[in-house]
């Protein structure tokens, strides 16, 4: 068809081809759209690497988007997967066995590990690291996050959720909850053989440029929640700069503790902080539609869905990025030239933007503190689930003796009323007589 369309343009020239003129004024539009929409899409990963034998940790797996791109790619190349969920009920066993049937892999597993509670994740961990010989973990993958309605001005205020211990909601999952995981699974790290390449991969998003630094306070316990937008880009860029500081502390400790005759570098665990671009995914419904279906219907799905569709990517596209860096060949031990953290984003690995990537003394500050915060607030947490126990047996052991009491007292009044009735009956017989 275009070889003839092309021969009538230049035999009998333009005007015999149908529909020209709408097509002459329609076609740089096109070609404009075309190109934004190639440029947008971004870049797709061009290794594969087997992946049969080895096991990752992933949580963020049942997002129905980027998420579920990066296991269901990953169940497909053989890789057995541990997939952190909230719960797990009748519908995330659905899905798990669902994934299942589509790749042919039967090695993927449910955990429950909710990242807003800190008992849920040390539960988790401990049971993972209570195992002679170490667990293989060939890598984590960190793909969980939250981000809350930026509250529309005038018309609407943000509310403030709070997590099961109390911290603002998206502290607790996008920085707190990941950072305990990491870091009580350091041990399972270290432990791996010096062969294995380890791969910690974390995402993080462009609005971390945004965010704050709160030293003294990293868990933002009593920071004012005045903007959403402040608690999100300053949770991840927290956990970005505590990643720094979990690479050094890791590679230094496999060094420090190596056998002798063994040398070791270290740098077979690697972290990488991974930016999969804007992607039209559940959370920017929810910060367009300020968590409202009404305008969700309206705004996002009818209104701003063609420019969405035309400037952002979608969650298959995010997902090249986090496969890249799980299955590229620069972040093997033996072509890594540093022991920094590598940041990747469409694919290819590129440079922080906050001076605060290159200040070691206020990683490690932040790092400690919020490792010290954290203890303290599950001390805190225990305490009150104990004192919560004790008052629960208090109140049942309670209502068990007054429920014995109440039984006693109405077999009490029964006898005293078989006592009443036998002399009555006594009468009764002597008249008889």
């Amino acid at each position: 068809m275009p070889l003839n369309i092309i021969g009538t343009a230049l035999f009998e020239g333009t005007d015999k081809i149908p529909y020209y003129e709408p097509i002459k004024r329609a076609l740089p539009y096109v070609l404009g759209a075309s190109a934004i929409k190639y440029w947008s899409r971004g870049p797709s990963n061009t290794w594969e690497r087997k992946l049969h034998g080895k096991v990752y940790i992933v949580t963020g797996a049942t997002s129905q988007g980027m998420g579920t791109s990066v296991v269901l790619q990953m169940a497909q190349l053989g890789a057995q997967l541990i997939i952190l969920t909230r719960e797990v009920d009748e519908w995330s066993t659905e899905w798990c066995e669902d994934l299942r049937d589509k790749t042919g892999n039967e090695l993927i597993f449910m955990e429950q590990c909710d990242l807003n509670n800190l008992w849920e994740v040390r539960k988790f961990a401990t049971n993972w690291l209570n195992n002679s010989p170490p667990r293989r973990l060939d890598g984590v993958i960190v793909m969980s996050g939250d981000m809350e309605p930026w509250g529309l001005p005038i018309v609407s205020r943000p509310t403030r959720r709070s997590s099961e211990d109390g911290l603002e909601l998206q502290m607790a999952t996008n920085f707190v909850g990941v950072f305990h995981l990491l870091n009580l699974l350091q041990p399972s790290f270290k432990a791996q053989p010096p062969d294995r390449d380890v791969r910690i991969i974390v995402t993080t998003c462009w609005l971390q440029v945004f965010g704050e630094i709160n030293v003294t306070d990293p868990l933002w316990q009593s920071a004012k929640y005045d903007r959403p937008l402040k608690f999100f880009s300053s949770s991840k860029l927290q956990l970005g700069l505590c990643m720094m500081e979990l690479q050094r502390r890791i590679i230094n400790d496999i060094k420090t503790k190596q056998k002798e005759g063994v040398e070791r570098t270290g740098k077979n665990v690697t972290v990488s902080m991974v930016q999969p671009g804007t992607m039209r995914s559940s959370s920017l419904r929810r910060v367009i539609s300020n968590g409202s279906v009404l305008v969700l219907i309206f705004l996002y799905s009818i209104i701003l869905y063609p420019l969405l569709w035309l400037f952002t990517k979608s969650a298959n596209r995010g997902a090249q990025s986090l496969l890249y860096s799980l299955m590229t060949p620069e972040l093997e031990e033996i072509n890594l030239k540093d022991e920094k953290v590598k940041y990747i984003s469409d694919c290819s690995i590129v440079k922080f933007s906050r001076k605060e990537f290159d200040n070691e003394e206020l990683q490690k500050e932040l790092f400690d503190n919020t490792e010290k915060k954290i203890l303290e607030l599950e001390k805190q947490m225990a305490m009150k689930r104990n004192a919560l126990k004790k008052e629960t047996a208090s109140s049942a052991s309670s209502e068990f003796s007054s429920s014995k009491e109440s039984k006693a007292k109405t077999e009490k009044q029964r006898q005293n009323q078989k006592q009443k009735q036998k002399p009555k009956q006594n009468l009764n017989k002597k008249k008889k007589k």
